[in-house]
């Protein structure tokens, strides 16, 4: 039997089908496959129309497909990340940024859990008269902070002759004027009352009470950070404001037509024209400019700045009154205790504010039982904050870990109980600090002439002789502060973080 020959070996049969005797509409391809002369395989293929009927169809989804893929890539890439939206305000922000020369590295922003930039701070409001921030949640830094989960540190800024509009918050705060002046009113049903502040006085402001914050001053910018302590959700708070403005409703919106012609007792439109205003008459937001005469009759009700050394109750607190607890020619360090203030002794927390010298050094120390907040209100420093480094199960040791960061204006720094730390001024400097959990705290000193645990334990603690290691701690005739640039002699081993160092080893 002979075999038609075909280009590669392959004949094709061609198979028609006719329907109702109509021309042929399709044709089927019966395809034999010949090796060496000997038919090894048959295939059938699909019709010619359904494969083209098919691939057409298929072709542009395959296309589209394509298509969409390379556009959704080429959108993804030239988007930026969404900002996350800061709480509790819906409102989207930049990030502020720091406004000195900082040169902090990477590794301090992610190596360090204690340290808080400037830029860790929220813009809440913002408008050409001021902003309000709010500080990242400590938790969420680290869970080495799950204890600060409750607090949260908010800052205000405000230009001269400007108000902050009457409000209140789900929250404790204490508030502390870092700069400026201000006269804050805080109202409550039977009475209303204002105090004129300055830099270092604080005041506590409950929950629920509504008040309102003036900057009174012609020519100085205000400067104000709050603690705050929510009261409903923990780390969470909500600002309600009575005024409607382009920036925030009112919250009084919140309730319906009839219930506010019932509270009222009037109809709802001259309720909406009185208490919320037309759509042009609306406030720019919620920090606003005020007249010469506004701030007149402001100032003329509020109470004069009191320099009693202990506050009465509910009146403002004067964190620098009477004398520091710790002082030289290099420093000065005041507080004021849970032990004596009530409102300090309410929220168990403390209020200090310290000054260090330019080349100075605050010397190590380490709080008992309080956690400090820090705040840097103005000038540089270098801080060193001792822990203990997170151990492998296999290993024997328990090492030591230094956590370091350069601290400038409106920097956060978080010094847990019992982490010993020091701070070096790069520059004539201030810091606010708020204790955590400060009633019954006890500081304690590792260097210095007076107040120095290593101290009463010099002669069980250390390889040295009791001798020896009283010889080394002498070399420090300061207490407190010190000089951060020694001598050449001190430099070799005299110095105060070298008597510390020289003593452990």
């Amino acid at each position: 039997m002979e075999y038609p020959l075909f280009e590669n070996n392959v004949q094709v049969e061609q198979i028609g089908t006719k329907c109702n005797d109509r021309p042929l509409e399709y044709e089927d391809r019966r395809v034999h496959v010949y090796l060496n002369g000997m038919q090894s395989n048959t295939y059938n293929t699909i019709p010619y129309y359904t494969m083209m009927r098919v691939r057409f169809p298929l072709l542009l989804l395959l296309g589209i497909v394509f298509l969409a893929s390379v556009s959704a890539s080429f959108v993804k890439q030239q988007d930026e990340p969404e900002q996350p939206r800061p709480y509790p305000y819906p409102r989207p922000h930049q990030p502020h940024q720091k406004e000195h020369g900082s040169e902090e590295s990477e590794s301090q922003r992610s190596n360090n859990p204690f340290y808080f930039s400037s830029n860790k701070f929220h813009t809440i409001y913002e408008n050409k008269y001021g902003h309000i921030r709010l500080l990242q949640r400590f938790e969420k830094r680290s869970t080495q902070l799950e204890n600060l989960r409750d607090y949260r540190v908010a800052e205000f800024k405000s230009k001269p002759n400007t108000l902050l509009l009457p409000h209140h918050a789900d929250a404790d705060f204490m508030l502390v004027v870092l700069s400026g002046r201000a006269i804050l009113t805080l109202v409550n049903t039977d009475n209303v009352d204002s105090y004129n502040l300055e830099s270092a006085y604080a005041q506590r402001i409950p929950a629920g009470t509504t008040f309102y914050l003036v900057n009174p001053d012609d020519n100085d910018n205000l400067r104000v950070i709050c603690l705050a302590m929510p009261v409903n959700k923990p780390g969470r708070y909500e600002d309600f404001f009575l005024s409607n403005t382009e920036e925030q409703q009112s919250y009084l919106q919140g309730f319906s037509k009839n219930f506010l012609e019932a509270s009222y007792d009037t109809n709802f439109e001259e309720i909406n024209r009185v208490l919320f205003g037309e759509k042009q008459n609306k406030q720019e937001g919620v920090i606003v400019q005020l007249s010469k005469e506004q701030i007149r009759e402001l100032s003329r009700h509020a109470k004069p700045i009191s320099r009693k050394t202990i506050s009465p109750e509910n009146e403002p607190i004067n964190v620098r009154s009477g004398h520091p607890i710790y002082s030289n020619k290099l420093g000065q360090f005041y507080e004021i205790t849970p032990e004596n203030n009530p409102q300090l002794r309410n929220l168990d927390i403390s209020l200090s504010s310290v000054d260090i010298n330019e080349g100075a050094l605050l010397l190590p120390h380490y709080n008992s039982k309080s956690i400090v907040i820090l705040v840097v209100n103005e000038g540089k420093a270098n801080i060193e904050l001792v822990g203990l480094r997170e151990q492998q199960e296999d290993e024997e040791t328990k090492e030591v870990q230094r956590y370091r960061a350069e601290l400038s204006e409106d920097d956060v720094f978080v010094i847990p109980a019992d982490y010993p730390v020091a701070i070096e001024a790069n520059s004539n400097m201030n810091l606010l600090g708020f204790g955590i959990n400060a009633e019954n705290n006890q500081r304690n000193f590792l260097a210095g002439k007076k107040d120095n645990v290593v101290r009463q334990v010099s002669d069980i603690a250390f390889p040295g002789s009791a001798q020896d290691v009283e010889k080394l701690l002498n070399y420090q005739k300061e207490s407190y502060f010190a000089d951060a640039q020694p001598s050449k002699k001190e430099k070799e081993g005299k110095g105060p973080l070298p008597s510390i160092l020289g003593a452990l080893y």
